[in-house]
C-alpha cells in the first residue's frame, strides 16, 4: 500500500508532562484518504540524541515507503475485481477483464507505478499495429484509465497517469442505416434450413433481429430480457435498470405485430416461465453470437466489404424514427440515452430527412433552362418568371 511520509519533527508533545522529546510525522491513511498524525517517544531528554533518532526514523520510513509504494500488477487486478465485482454489472466487468488482460499481454506491467504515459502510448500504438480498430483501442484506454483512477482513490498509487493526448483520433462517420431490403433478407436467412447456425436457432435470431431493429435495444438489454418484462395486455416491454447502460428503467410500447411475434416465440419456448430469459444465451463468451451473425449475413448475400455490426440495428431504429418526424427527445427516451447529445452525435442518420428536403422548395427556372431541367423539379411558368422580374426592376 502506498504511503506518503512527511518529514519527521522533534518536539515536546503538547499536554504531556514527560520531559522526553517526541518524534512527530504524518502518513497517508488509504481508508479515510487523509493524513494521519503519528507520535513516537525518543525516551531521551537530550536533543542531540533525539535528532539522531529522527534521522533513523526518516530513513526507516523512506525504505518502508519505497517498498510498499510498488503495488504489484497482479495484486492490483485482484483487489480491483474483488471491490468492483459487487458494484458493476457482469457485462461491464467482462469489458474490464478483457481490457486489463490485453494490456497485460502487450505492455507486460510488473507494478502499477510503472504504468506511465509513454507505456500507455506504446500500448495503444502496438494495438493499432495489430490491426485493432481505433474505437476499440480507445475503449480499452477508457477502461484502463478508470481502473487506475480507482487505484488512486484507494491509495494503491499516488497519482494516476495523465491520459491527455493518448486517445486515438477516430474519424467521425455517419451512423449506418440498414435498408429494409437487407433486414428482410437477413430475417429470411434465419428461417432457411440452409443457414448453418451454431449457437442459437433461427427463431431465436428472428426474435433478436426484430426487437433490435424496431425498438433499438442494446445487445446486453436484449439478452437480459425475461418474460416478466413483457406485458402482452398493454402491450409493452420493460427494460430493467440493471441491464441498461445508464442504469435507468424504461418502458417501450409494442406494436400489435411485434407483440404477436413475441407471443409466437414464447409459445415455441416450451414451458417458458416469467423468470426465464426471452433470448437465452447459456454461454460464458459472447463470441459465438458474432459467428452466427456473420453466417446470417453470408446467407442473406450481404457483401463482405459492406458487413453490418449489431449496433447498426440500433442506429437504424433511431434514424428511421427521426425520418418519420419523431422528436429527438422522444428518440432519446426510446434508446435510453441520458441526453439528446448522444442521440444526435452517434445514432442519427439524417440522410432520409435531408433527402426529403430537396423537394420542399420549388425550383424557379428561366424559360431557356426549362428544357435542360427535363422532368426534374417544379418549373415556374415563363409568364410568372417574367412578371417576377418586372416587379423586381420597379
Amino acid at each position: 500500500m502506498s504511503k506518503i511520509i512527511r518529514s519527521v519533527q522533534v518536539i515536546k508533545r503538547p499536554g504531556n508532562k514527560s520531559p522526553n522529546w517526541y518524534l512527530r510525522y504524518f502518513e497517508f491513511d488509504p481508508i479515510t484518504g487523509k493524513q494521519r498524525e503519528r507520535w513516537k517517544s525518543t525516551r531521551t531528554t537530550v536533543r542531540k540524541r533525539a535528532d539522531a533518532l529522527r534521522r533513523d526514523l526518516e530513513h526507516e520510513l523512506s525504505r518502508e515507503d519505497a517498498s510498499s509504494s510498488s503495488t504489484k500488477w497482479a495484486d492490483f487486478k485482484r483487489e480491483f475485481f474483488e471491490k468492483q465485482g459487487v458494484r458493476k454489472p457482469a457485462t461491464t466487468i467482462a469489458f474490464y477483464t478483457n481490457c486489463l488482460r490485453v494490456f497485460e499481454r502487450v505492455a507486460k506491467p510488473t507494478t502499477i507505478q510503472a504504468i506511465t504515459p509513454p507505456v500507455i502510448e506504446d500500448f495503444a500504438d502496438a494495438r493499432l499495429k495489430e490491426g485493432v480498430a481505433p474505437a476499440t483501442v480507445n475503449r480499452d484506454l477508457r477502461h484502463l484509465k478508470a481502473a487506475l483512477r480507482w487505484g488512486e482513490r484507494r491509495g494503491l498509487i499516488e497519482k494516476a497517469p495523465d491520459f491527455h493526448g493518448l486517445f486515438v483520433r477516430v474519424p467521425k462517420k455517419s451512423p449506418v442505416v440498414i435498408p429494409e431490403s437487407d433486414f428482410l433478407a437477413m430475417v429470411s436467412a434465419t428461417e432457411s434450413s440452409l443457414t448453418k447456425l451454431e449457437k442459437r436457432s433461427g427463431g431465436w435470431w428472428r426474435t433478436f433481429l426484430y426487437i433490435a431493429y424496431y425498438l433499438g435495444l442494446r445487445r446486453g438489454e436484449l439478452l437480459a430480457l425475461s418474460w416478466r418484462d413483457i406485458d402482452f395486455e398493454r402491450p409493452e416491454l420493460r427494460v430493467m435498470a440493471p441491464s441498461s447502460k445508464g442504469r435507468k428503467e424504461r418502458v417501450l410500447p409494442l406494436s400489435a405485430s411485434l407483440a404477436n411475434l413475441l407471443r409466437d416465440w414464447k409459445s415455441r419456448c416450451e414451458g417458458a416461465k416469467k423468470a426465464d430469459p426471452v433470448l437465452a444465451w447459456p454461454y460464458d463468451s459472447i463470441r459465438g453470437l458474432y459467428h452466427d451473425w456473420a453466417v446470417i449475413q453470408d446467407a442473406a448475400g450481404i457483401p463482405k466489404d459492406q458487413r453490418y455490426v449489431l449496433k447498426n440495428l440500433r442506429s437504424t431504429c433511431a434514424s428511421e424514427l427521426i425520418a418519420k418526424q419523431v422528436a429527438t427527445a422522444v428518440v432519446k427516451d426510446i434508446l435510453g440515452h441520458a441526453t439528446v447529445v448522444t442521440t444526435e452525435n452517434y445514432y442519427l442518420n439524417t440522410e432520409p430527412a435531408r433527402r426529403a428536403v430537396a423537394d420542399i422548395r420549388p425550383i424557379r427556372l428561366t424559360p431557356g433552362a426549362e428544357s435542360a431541367a427535363g422532368q426534374g423539379g417544379k418549373v415556374a411558368p415563363a409568364a410568372e418568371v417574367s412578371e417576377q422580374a418586372s416587379e423586381k426592376n420597379m
